[in-house]
């Protein structure tokens, strides 16, 4: 994925960004100027930590770092150090998801790194109920990642897969306006027992609905 800088794309001037308290952003390097520009703009930044921890994401609360430690906190290292682990029944509301693409097509259509991390990650946040069908995401990249529709066919996605709504490039921003349905749960099938050990978030889910404290 190239490093480019596109996060200027979403920024106060778009209502998505604006209205958002609390933005999901994957980890990626090329999102780094992103979750600086959410936590100046004083948004609640959750961000996941490497595989094998037992919560979803790391909690970047702006009112809690200092303005001068934005950009170590934006960081890889800075969230490994600043960032509150957030488990799944102290998770807030998300407002605005920001997924990590390898191309994307102006249907909305996307191909994650490979893994279905981030597509694992969104069903999650389906079932505890913090996003909904209506919560805007969001995806970064290169004008060069952005692909026709004829090399990325509906046929080929998965029943997990993520649909975007705006594409934000260093040159544009793009609503999809997508018809994609997007995935309202975790579809356990398709769930490796590397995925478990990963995503030590999977496992508390589990707990939950075994529990009665959120409905299978």
């Amino acid at each position: 994925i190239p490093c480019c800088q596109v996060s200027s794309g979403i920024n106060a001037e778009y209502g998505e960004f604006r209205a958002a308290t609390t933005v999901k952003i994957h980890p990626s390097l090329n999102a780094e100027p992103l979750r600086y520009l959410a936590l100046k703009f004083g948004k609640t930044v959750l961000t996941p930590p490497l595989p094998g921890c037992d919560f979803l994401y790391f909690q970047l609360n702006p009112n809690t770092i200092k303005p001068e430690a934005y950009k170590f906190a934006a960081s890889k290292k800075g969230f490994n150090k600043l960032g509150k682990p957030c488990k799944l029944r102290d998770l807030p509301k998300v407002d605005l998801v920001v997924v990590a693409s390898v191309a994307c097509t102006l249907q909305g259509a996307r191909v994650g790194k490979g893994k279905g991390y981030g597509e694992v990650e969104y069903g999650i946040l389906r079932e505890v109920g913090v996003v909904d069908d209506k919560t805007p995401v969001a995806t970064i990249l290169h004008d060069v990642q952005i692909v026709d529709n004829e090399d990325l066919p509906l046929t080929s996605l998965s029943c997990h897969d993520v649909p975007v709504d705006i594409v934000c490039t260093p040159t544009r921003v793009l609503r999809t306006k997508t018809r994609i349905p997007k995935p309202a749960k975790i579809f356990w099938d398709l769930i490796s027992d590397t995925m478990m050990d990963d995503i030590g978030a999977l496992k508390e889910l589990k707990a939950m609905q075994s529990n009665g404290q959120i409905s299978q």
